[in-house]
């Protein structure tokens, strides 16, 4: 049971939302009675993400409010999930799509980031920072592949990314912007917040130079620079490699 938990949870974070909730189904064929709400809870989550993908507005929101009566009894905390962190990307859920829409915020499994710093808890909960610079093709972006997400081989959802990271607690969102850019590419330069981003995610732009020098961190394995066609190609889910293009079409319509 605990090997199909942290396989279902592993499975989450990378946005594989029906292997997860297979993942969670044998964990919760074999759980003891008194937990298997919290594995079905789990199960709803993952389906409620699933169904949104498929555009079923009506599935997804049977599924988050399955989601929440099964997982309000595990409050705060359960076998290493924050559930109370989960269940308010879930209300969270609920509210954009009562909203009219299904491109959900990927939920949240707790309340640290990778590396266990804490998260703030008000919105934004944290950036990313597109960087480009002039290349002799036109305008080109950098991404950063991210280990952590499966490997460095793993080439799916939330492997590449624009510099990006959770806001910490008591910190602007100009400084966290600041503090990720500088922690993940080494880079220190100016940027701009825009109005692109979301009310859970601020998206911020910075125009780096040819010779800009990134550095990475411990949980990034390589970097690219490439065009808005190829970052919006590679960059998984959809949300992300949008985001760079929404960022080209706003440069491109002020030159």
């Amino acid at each position: 049971m605990d090997e199909e938990l942290r396989r279902g949870l592993d499975q989450m974070r990378r946005g594989e939302y029906f292997e997860a909730h297979e993942s969670f189904e044998d964990a919760w064929r074999a759980a003891n009675p008194a937990e298997k709400d919290f594995f079905q809870g789990l199960v709803h989550v993952t389906v409620a993400w699933y169904q949104a993908r498929r555009g079923n507005r009506n599935g997804c929101e049977r599924q988050l409010a399955k989601a929440q009566r099964r997982l309000a009894a595990f409050v705060p905390e359960h076998r290493g999930v924050d559930v109370s962190v989960l269940l308010r990307s879930v209300a969270d859920a609920q509210q954009t799509v009562a909203a009219g829409s299904l491109e959900l915020f990927p939920p949240f499994l707790r309340s640290t980031t990778w590396d266990d710093r804490p998260i703030a808890t008000e919105k934004p909960f944290g950036c990313s920072i597109v960087v480009w610079r002039a290349g002799t093709q036109g305008r080109e972006y950098l991404i950063l592949h991210r280990s952590a997400a499966g490997g460095p081989d793993y080439e799916g959802e939330w492997a590449w990314t624009p510099p990006s990271g959770a806001r910490l607690p008591g910190e602007s969102p100009d400084e966290a912007a600041r503090r990720e850019l500088h922690e993940e590419a080494g880079l220190d330069l100016p940027m701009v917040a825009t109005d692109l981003g979301r009310e859970e995610w601020a998206l911020y732009v910075a125009e780096a130079t040819s010779d800009s020098e990134v550095v990475l961190d411990a949980e990034h394995d390589r970097f690219r620079w490439v065009s808005a066609e190829e970052a919006e190609r590679i960059c998984l889910p959809a949300m992300v490699g949008s985001t760079i293009r929404a960022v080209e079409n706003r440069l491109e319509a002020s030159t």
